[in-house]
């Protein structure tokens, strides 16, 4: 068995990297480990944990190039810890883009008179 090292790019956000500090790397490898953790794939929507008492939001994706970016910025702590992955998220706009055309087409018909 051996190891390798990967590039993974780390985007944190402004407010993220100030609350982090000198823990930004830190909070950065935990972030990987979150996304393997969740064992959804490499591109997560969203994913929100506790790190150090402090709630992080998440998100990944692989660039075209094939390196991981991972995205951190600070989540909410009342919502509770979630992931869903960027496929679920784009069923998700699908169905309610279709249930909006539905919708608009039951608007568009005439009532039916008995």
């Amino acid at each position: 068995m051996f190891q390798i090292q990967a590039p993974i790019l780390i985007v944190p956000a402004a407010e993220a990297k100030l609350a982090l500090g000198v823990h930004v790397r830190v909070a950065a490898l935990a972030a990987y480990r979150e996304i393997a953790l969740a064992a959804k794939g490499l591109e997560i929507a969203h994913l929100q944990f506790v790190f150090r008492g402090l709630t992080l939001a998440v998100c990944s994706r692989v660039r075209r190039d094939g390196i991981v970016e991972i995205e951190m910025g600070l989540g909410d702590p009342r919502l509770p810890k979630s992931s869903f992955t960027a496929a679920q998220m784009r069923q998700a706009e699908a169905a309610s883009r279709a249930r909006a055309r539905v919708d608009a087409a039951r608007r568009g018909r005439p009532a039916r008179v008995h």
